[in-house]
């Protein structure tokens, strides 16, 4: 069965949701292929069972002030407020303010050519300030969990670019979608499902076959049943790089035919970090009833498996929210999920300064995401070793007029690894196939 439109766009996460919402407003039939059975990628969230409190399994922060997505929230009367962004951070079994143990922040954002290694600016400014063992600590541990990233390997110029960025955008003070941050991509979805024959959930992309105004792609449900043949003049496709670095016969894997050398070689070069969380509901928030603890929204644990933990404030929750990224989160990822739990019982136990029976007593439900595991995504977000910096513009090049790419790893602007930045990409993506459209009537 062929299945002919104007435009296939090959994944429903933010990118793919905002370029499809804009080419149907501008008139154009449009295809989406989306291989899970839900939209939003790497934002999805799902409401606590018992209490109703959004969740975010993914993406949960919007940081900054960013003009796009804050304008999509409210456009539907969604609430943003802001988090409680006062941090503590646990240290040889003390508790110590840490709201100011991140300036070393700006050192990030001035790094000059030639790119090297952000560990090596680290222990350089280390040496030279005569930092503490425990600030180069959280320094590292920052790299690896709010960029996914080998502190090792990770450029310290798409770093500064990134640390600028956010700077412009207000800076990386977190706030919250009261209602969850599903809602803020939930209109942009209604607005495909409208049109019939528009969005293909289940629909898993294994061929996209090309020639200069010409895509056929070939397309099977996860369970293996074909769903016919999807053509288009013209292609956006918003993987992400973890899907884009596999190879057939591996779950999600697409093969270009003819192959795309030079942007084989940017999704290669480029990496994909990896990330783990753990949501964790408990008979009451102790972390209340304490008055060292109870006024901080995140609680740190430098060197921990789960070194960096939060509260779903300013909702009223008995929740606590672990995160770990970088190397630290590929070790996790490789656990059952029952020994990556006892973990992070273990860093709050160390944390808050009780013992383990009585945490576990305490915990009511508990839910482990490894992103490593979604086949779909296969990690968090992008991250830019040393030398890859131009690869992104490379990866974001449309081809021929015909294929064209979306996605945080496509973001050139410093905004990769956010969902504003995904949904920019979408943005320019479509403008780029309307432009294409133009040139060719």
């Amino acid at each position: 069965m062929n299945r002919p439109s104007d435009v296939i766009v090959l994944g429903a996460g933010a990118a793919g949701l905002g370029a499809a919402e804009r080419l149907v407003r501008a008139g154009l039939r449009v295809t989406v292929l989306e291989a899970r059975d839900r939209v939003g990628g790497r934002v999805h969230t799902v409401p606590d069972p018992f209490t109703g409190t959004p969740l975010e399994l993914g993406a949960e922060f919007v940081h900054g002030t960013p003009p796009t997505l804050l304008k999509l929230a409210k456009r539907e009367k969604l609430t943003v407020k802001a988090c409680n962004d006062r941090h503590v951070r646990s240290w040889k079994g003390r508790l110590l303010d840490a709201d100011k143990a991140f300036n070393f922040v700006e050192a990030l954002a001035s790094a000059k050519p030639p790119d090297r290694p952000v560990g090596e600016l680290l222990r350089e400014r280390a040496r030279a300030e005569q930092w503490p063992a425990l600030k180069l600590a959280i320094a590292r541990g920052y790299i690896e969990g709010f960029y996914a990233a080998s502190a090792d390997t990770a450029s310290t110029l798409a770093i500064a670019k990134m640390e600028q960025a956010a700077e412009e955008l207000g800076g990386i003070t977190p706030s919250r979608v009261m209602q969850g941050y599903g809602q803020v991509l939930r209109p942009l979805a209604e607005r495909l499902e409208r049109r019939p024959g528009t969005l293909f959930l289940n629909a898993v992309a294994e061929e996209i076959r090309w020639s200069r105004g010409m895509v056929r792609v070939r397309a099977r449900t996860r369970e293996g049943a074909p769903l016919g043949l999807f053509q288009a003049p013209r292609i956006i496709v918003t993987l992400p790089v973890g899907v884009l670095r596999v190879r057939p016969p591996e779950p999600g894997a697409v093969r270009f035919i003819p192959r795309l050398p030079e942007k084989e070689r940017a999704w290669t070069r480029l990496e994909m970090g990896p990330l783990v969380k753990v949501l964790l509901r408990f008979r009451s928030p102790f972390w209340k009833d304490s008055k060292d603890t109870r006024r901080f929204g995140f609680f740190h644990a430098p060197e921990s498996p789960f070194p960096t933990w939060w509260t779903l404030e300013p909702h009223q929750s008995r929740h606590l929210v672990g995160w770990s990224g970088g190397p630290p989160a590929l070790k996790l990822s490789e656990l059952p999920e029952a020994t990556a739990l006892e973990q992070a019982l273990d860093t709050l136990s160390r944390i808050f300064r009780l013992r383990l029976p009585v945490l576990r007593t305490e915990l009511e439900t508990w839910r482990v995401v490894n992103w490593q595991h979604e086949p779909f995504t296969r990690g968090g977000y992008c991250v830019i070793p040393v030398g890859a910096v131009e690869d992104l513009q490379k990866l974001a090049e449309p081809v021929a007029d015909t294929l064209f790419f979306a996605g945080e790893a496509t973001n050139t602007e410093g905004e990769e690894g956010t969902v504003h930045g995904a949904l920019e990409t979408g943005l320019r993506a479509a403008r780029e196939v309307l432009r294409a459209n133009r040139r060719t009537v």
